[in-house]
């Protein structure tokens, strides 16, 4: 099969660099090559930012962020290189004179930072960074391309920059992104903002061998069957629980040793005393039953009811209902409860 271009669509022409094909065809991301398409088009014409961004469908600032990917890496100038380049020299000049001080010339040149270990700074690598490691590690290059394989979908500069900082910063093996990329896309989040904020997350849980991230994935395979274990008893639609609402279920399930029908039966508590779905609330009752040894949903029957002979006496003394009802219903912010009681077998 051959591909040739049709002669009617030759009209206007202009130049492209082959260096665009040759050297950058592979790391460009989409809204890169649109943006020197557009610049290349219009070379003679001043460069309107916004009118740019609006012909590539990008933000202004997207726009603006994909150009510097070409000036990175030489193929564009812009009116303030000249500029920069002197400030660097005389940023060099002094430098040179003062080489018996870098500590205090890093100070004056870097905003003041708070520490805040043991979390990794992050720390972006700009544009030229990136081709460089991609052309000197064939690993770096691999990376780049089975990402997008596996989301399905091409990265630009920002999963560029994601990938390799959980790589360089983070010291995560190539294997082990790999198995964060498949992860993401099988529960389809495939946003690098997930994807940059689960390998911090493996980075500081130390998850660095294959061994580890098959069984994080499984805990996190179980906490997701757990989950929908847990929806289909209540009516809940979220498809997935928050990290929040994950904590939780690990400790219920793990610690307090209950079981999915004990935690529903915690739900209906909840549903039936509160207008918003509450995990707090039911991490209080789950709690209590704990503590006084119920187990069973025969024995959350037989102390439901003697909690509501409780109350009855309570509201003649003007005690408040119990598991601090409405300390959780004035500070609920959580969706509403969708969700109707089943019948008892």
């Amino acid at each position: 099969m051959s591909y040739g271009i049709n002669p009617s669509a030759w009209g206007v022409i202009f130049p492209v660099p082959s260096q665009i094909v040759d050297k950058h065809i592979r790391l460009a991301g989409a809204a890169q090559l649109k943006a020197l398409l557009w610049v290349l088009r219009h070379a003679n014409e001043p460069l309107d930012i916004e009118e740019m961004a609006k012909a590539i469908g990008q933000k202004t600032a997207d726009a603006v962020d994909a150009l510097q990917y070409w000036v990175e890496t030489g193929i564009l100038i812009n009116d303030d290189k000249k500029t920069e380049q002197s400030k660097i020299t005389e940023n060099k000049n002094q430098q040179n004179q003062e080489e018996e001080k870098p500590s205090i010339i890093e100070k004056e040149k870097e905003p003041s930072r708070r520490p805040s270990p043991p979390e990794l700074p992050v720390i972006k690598p700009s544009h030229s960074q990136i081709l460089a490691r991609a052309k000197e590690s064939p690993d770096i290059a691999y990376l780049f391309n089975e990402a997008q394989v596996k989301l399905g979908r091409t990265i630009g500069y920002d999963g560029q920059c994601t990938l390799l900082m959980m790589h360089d910063q983070y010291g995560l093996p190539i294997e082990v992104i790999l198995m964060i990329l498949s992860y993401a896309a099988s529960v389809g989040k495939i946003s690098f903002s997930y994807i940059g904020k689960m390998g911090q997350n493996w980075f500081e849980k130390e998850i660095d061998t294959i061994e580890k991230a098959e069984e994080e994935i499984n805990h996190l395979d179980n906490i997701t069957r757990l989950w929908q274990e847990i929806a289909r008893g209540t009516g809940i639609s979220t498809p997935r629980p928050t990290a929040k609402q994950s904590e939780y279920i690990v400790d219920w399930v793990n610690r307090l040793k209950f079981d999915v029908e004990m935690i529903i039966l915690a739900y209906e508590q909840m549903a039936n005393n509160c207008h918003r779905l509450s995990f707090p609330y039911m991490d209080k009752v789950l709690k209590n039953w704990h503590s006084k040894g119920i187990k069973t949903p025969e024995d959350a029957e037989k102390e439901d009811r003697s909690r509501k002979k409780q109350q009855e006496k309570n509201q003649s003394s003007g005690k408040s209902a119990s598991y601090d009802l409405d300390e959780f219903n004035n500070r609920s912010v959580h969706e509403p409860i969708l969700y109707e009681k089943r019948n008892k077998k």
